[in-house]
């Protein structure tokens, strides 16, 4: 089976190895690798249909795939032993990141609203990425675009510090305000309503190496994956013939 990408063809031949050619030439990778990088890839097309340069409104429709997908943490099954894995926020933040890195400010515009929109709907895990010193000084560097984009970030940030004035963890971002207060930017007028927050997200896994209902513990051919996916004890054995 091949899967293709790009530049990229990814060979799936063996449960243990997946070959990669990348520009003529070839890679052994392990396929946990080569799934969490097409992912991350896929969502990377997804930030970049929802912030388009030729949008003349805001992708209200991707932006809420986007958080869809970072709420829901994609939990999946692998091909590997049938570990869980999961795609993290750190990975949605740091593709955000990327995309304020553009010269173009209507795609900053487009970045922002998408950020916006995480923040208010993706909960804590969000929060986290956002509220560092290395990503609001991030934020902070956006002042010097463009008219709109100064507004836009000076909105979110005074926002995000409403929200989380009484909350410590999160002391980067009120930071960030105090440091553009302090240097003379006049803030938009500010709305309760805008700052509103839902932090009700999908709950983590927490993953034993044993069963809950038959504490029969799990095993390479003993699948995890069944468990979790079925919400039920599955005592079935997986003979699973490894190649390669």
């Amino acid at each position: 089976k091949k899967l293709w990408k790009s530049k990229c063809c990814v060979n799936i031949t063996s449960y243990t190895c997946v070959t990669v050619r990348v520009y003529g030439r070839l890679f052994s990778l392990h396929p946990l690798l080569v799934m969490d990088i097409l992912k991350r890839s896929r969502f990377d097309k997804l930030v970049e249909k929802a912030t388009n340069e030729l949008l003349i409104e805001p992708d209200i429709e991707s932006a809420l795939v986007i958080c869809d997908l970072v709420r829901g943490q994609e939990i999946r099954s692998e091909w590997s032993f049938f570990h869980i894995s999961r795609f993290s926020a750190k990975n949605a933040v740091f593709s955000i990141k990327r995309r304020l890195q553009h010269d173009n400010p209507n795609i900053i515009l487009h970045t922002l609203y998408v950020l916006e929109s995480m923040m208010k709907n993706c909960g804590t895990s969000v929060h986290e990425e956002v509220a560092t010193t290395d990503f609001m000084q991030a934020l902070v560097s956006l002042t010097t675009k463009s008219h709109d984009v100064c507004t836009q970030v000076l909105a979110c940030i005074q926002n995000w510090a409403f929200v989380f004035k009484d909350k410590p963890e999160f002391s980067a971002i009120q930071e960030a305000y105090d440091e553009l207060k302090s240097a003379g930017h006049t803030f938009p007028p500010f709305s309760e309503n805008d700052a509103m927050f839902s932090v009700v997200c999908a709950p983590n896994w927490k993953e034993e190496n044993f069963c809950h209902r038959c504490k029969v513990p799990f095993t390479t051919f003993r699948r995890r994956v069944s468990c979790l996916k079925y919400l039920h004890c599955s005592i079935n054995i997986l003979h699973i013939i490894i190649r390669g």
